[in-house]
């Protein structure tokens, strides 16, 4: 199916240049059954796009219509038959060759619809339903392509009509030097497509549908989606996005699974949701930034278990101290912290109470020589002003030395644990030995095993149809867990080469 769909996008977008990601994006409208909206200024293929992606359904029935200020239902859905009312009393239309009997429709300039219409619509994009006299109908529409120069924004009666649209892009002028090299030299006749070779036949279209139905969404992704809802509505300015939105994207994301030959959704197929959830041309940006970083966590689940595997070299570890270390309990003076952040010191010449500062204190555990400062203050509390002097550790708890005299600081009694070396029994210690290099070749295969899957995934993501573009994010975390297990290793192999647990 993806090699098909790809001669498909390339054979509709022959002569069209740089609008092969929006074929693409119509054609998996097409294959779900869903509506794709197109936004751009005038002269930039919109319409023909449209009128193309007919060419991917052989024999589609097609309705095509430019809306304005004072289009009527008659001239969508089909005027009144007056037979029906002459001779049953009954209010239908004729639908025959109107939108309410085609496979494709298109529909210019769409905001220029009268809320009659726009209402009508609602329930045939929605439901497939249209109410016809005293009966209701199921059209055949399989894609409603709708264009405009501009999105709803302040449009009477829209948002119930925008909501509808699942697929949204925006269609710009050419970017590339290529592109337009190509727009003025080629002379192929543009409204002519030729894919009826890899065309969908009305009956494999049929087909399709049962299997989308069948998709599995993974509990991967089912997880990416809760995070992207959420993150979406943390923005300070909240992305606002329908349960009816998320409905239709989930089948939309079968779709893409199904175009691609795959019984489940993949995490890189949430790239498509760049043109699904936005309300607003600037919300484009801050949506695909929000993908972008969540399938950077969530894209592609990692085949290896690391919280498993790091518990495993935490039991090591903890296997290591009981051979090698005796545990014991010892009673320590602990500085007593006053005002919250010093420590004060005992027998300190003068009337004043000599304090440290409990920060200065914390460094000389890792330096030899500090030049700190000793604040003091009255015997009631206030601060009187500070000195600077050389303070120096000891290795001793509740003891510092300033300027070479040793002073005790105000303490309390605390049991702390201590661990003692021992020597360890050689034949347990010969066996942990070997469980850690058994464990240690377990990471490396693992990392071997994660680091395949990243580049056989990048491999697949580069030739995904619709959103290429993320296998980058979602190949990072990948990277991030074949980084971990890495560092496992180096804990583990630290652990066998110095037998030290701390």
């Amino acid at each position: 199916m993806r090699e098909r769909f790809f001669r498909l996008t390339e054979a509709l977008s022959r002569g069209i240049h740089e609008r092969e990601q929006v074929f693409g994006l119509g054609l998996l409208a097409l294959l779900a059954g869903e509506s794709l909206f197109l936004l751009g200024p005038p002269g930039t293929a919109k319409s023909l796009v449209a009128r193309r992606l007919k060419a991917a359904l052989k024999g589609a029935r097609a309705f095509e219509y430019l809306m304005g200020r004072f289009s009527t239902p008659e001239e969508i859905f089909g005027p009144l038959s007056i037979a029906g009312l002459r001779d049953r009393d009954v209010f239908e239309r004729r639908t025959a060759g109107y939108l309410p009997e085609a496979d494709v429709a298109f529909l210019d300039e769409v905001w220029r619809a009268s809320p009659p219409i726009q209402n009508t619509l609602l329930t045939i994009l929605n439901e497939k339903r249209f109410r016809n006299g005293d009966h209701e109908l199921r059209v055949p529409l399989k894609l409603l392509v709708a264009a405009s120069n501009s999105s709803p924004a302040g449009e009477e009666n829209a948002q119930a009509f925008w909501d509808r649209f699942v697929l949204r892009f925006e269609v710009g002028p050419l970017t590339t030097e290529a592109g337009f090299r190509g727009l003025v030299t080629d002379t192929d006749d543009l409204y002519q497509p030729s894919a009826a070779a890899d065309a969908l036949t009305p009956q494999e279209w049929e087909a399709l549908q049962l299997g989308i139905d069948l998709v599995e969404i993974p509990d991967s992704v089912v997880g990416a989606l809760a995070s992207l809802r959420a993150a979406l509505a943390q923005e300070p300015n909240p992305v606002t996005v329908s349960d009816r939105r998320w409905k239709k994207a989930a089948r939309l994301l079968r779709a893409c699974a199904v175009a691609h030959g795959r019984a489940t959704v993949d995490g890189q197929d949430l790239g498509l949701l760049e043109h699904v959830l936005w309300d607003r041309p600037d919300q484009r940006a801050k949506v695909a930034d929000l993908l972008a970083r969540t399938l950077e966590e969530e894209g592609w689940p990692g085949p290896e278990a690391l919280g498993t595997l790091e518990a495993e070299v935490e039991a090591s570890r903890a296997a290591l101290r009981a051979l090698t270390l005796k545990e014991r309990t010892v009673t320590r003076p602990k500085p007593v912290l006053q005002d919250g952040e010093y420590h004060a010191l005992v027998g300190y010449p003068g009337e004043l109470s000599a304090r440290v500062w409990a920060q200065d204190y914390a460094l000389l555990k890792d330096e030899e020589d500090l030049e700190g400062e000793l604040f003091f203050f009255t015997p009631y509390g206030p601060f009187r002003h500070s000195e600077k002097h050389l303070l120096r550790a000891t290795g001793a708890p509740a003891e510092v030395e300033v300027d070479g005299r040793l002073f005790a600081l105000e303490s309390q009694p605390e049991e702390v644990t201590v661990y003692d070396k021992i020597a360890p029994d050689g034949p347990r210690l010969k066996a942990w030995e070997a469980a850690a290099k058994e464990l240690a070749a377990r990471l490396a295969s693992a990392r071997q095993r994660v680091d395949a899957e990243a580049e056989l995934k990048r491999a697949e993501g580069a030739l995904h149809l619709f959103c290429a573009a993320y296998a980058e994010a979602c190949g990072r975390g990948l990277e991030r867990d074949s980084a971990d297990l890495g560092d496992l290793l180096v804990r583990l192999e630290t652990l066998v080469e110095t037998r030290d647990p701390d």
